[in-house]
């Protein structure tokens, strides 16, 4: 399997965990000069590591890194990383995980 092939699986399969998004520059992802998948610079692999980063958007985190490794390595299998180190890397988290859903309609000090 090609490395954007896999990248796009392994995209589409983090897609579904609810709580995570793929980290990725600030840069706005609808410039029309950007012939790539902006998703998809959230994604490193090479021959040992399979690194992938994230955006939390809820809490908590141990949950949601299990449901991000159960989706993960079903697509490894069988490819040329199905051997290397999984990394996932919480790389920022959303300040919405930090509000409880009954507090997100007020704002502070109200």
């Amino acid at each position: 399997m090609a490395k954007d092939d896999l990248v796009a699986e392994l995209l589409e399969a983090l897609a579904k965990v609810d709580g995570l998004r793929p980290a990725t520059p600030l840069a706005p992802p609808n410039q029309t000069w950007m012939w790539w998948d902006w998703q998809s610079l959230a994604v490193d692999l090479d021959d040992e590591v399979v690194r992938i980063r994230f955006v939390a958007t809820k809490l908590p985190l141990p949950p949601l890194l299990r449901a991000a490794e159960d989706a993960v390595r079903p697509i490894l299998r069988g490819t040329a990383w199905e051997t290397a180190a999984l990394t996932l890397v919480v790389a920022d988290i959303d300040g919405e995980a930090f509000t409880p859903m009954r507090d997100r309609d007020h704002t502070i000090g109200s």
